[in-house]
């Protein structure tokens, strides 16, 4: 009896958290939110936990949420963010997080998310002074 409680109390909790701890292999979700599409670019990306006034000119591109199986640091996941942004053309990841939660094989594996933007009027935002780790 107290192990069934155990497994299901375990089960509610797995569907508590953004990615399912049952992953098997590294995974990168993506929400298309705009049908507009950009070439990818080589730039760094800047990671922010900020989001910017809607007065600023951008346009959310993706919501991005990545998973890793293995124990390791948020560096994993903040670089798969940047990578995923940079291939859809994207200037900036904002309302950046990262994690630990169970998943795969291990305890405590990195997992994160945000929203990849593009920038459309460059003069409206100075990302260089915005709070964020540059990938």
């Amino acid at each position: 009896m107290k192990l069934a409680i155990l497994l299901t109390g375990i089960l509610l909790l797995a569907g508590c958290s953004a990615h399912s701890p049952f992953i098997a292999k590294n995974t990168t979700d993506t929400t298309a939110v705009s049908q507009n599409k950009y070439p990818a670019h080589s730039n760094k990306v800047l990671l922010t936990p900020l989001t910017l006034p809607e007065s600023q000119k951008f346009e959310v591109l993706e919501q991005i949420e990545v998973g890793k199986v293995w124990y390791g640091s948020s560096k994993k996941v903040a670089l798969s963010l940047a990578e995923r942004a940079r291939a859809i053309g994207a200037d900036a990841v904002i309302d950046y997080k990262a994690w630990t939660q169970p998943s795969g094989f291990s305890w405590f594996a990195p997992h994160g998310s945000g929203s990849a933007i593009k920038i459309l009027d460059k003069a409206s935002v100075d990302l260089s002074s915005m709070q964020g780790e540059w990938q």
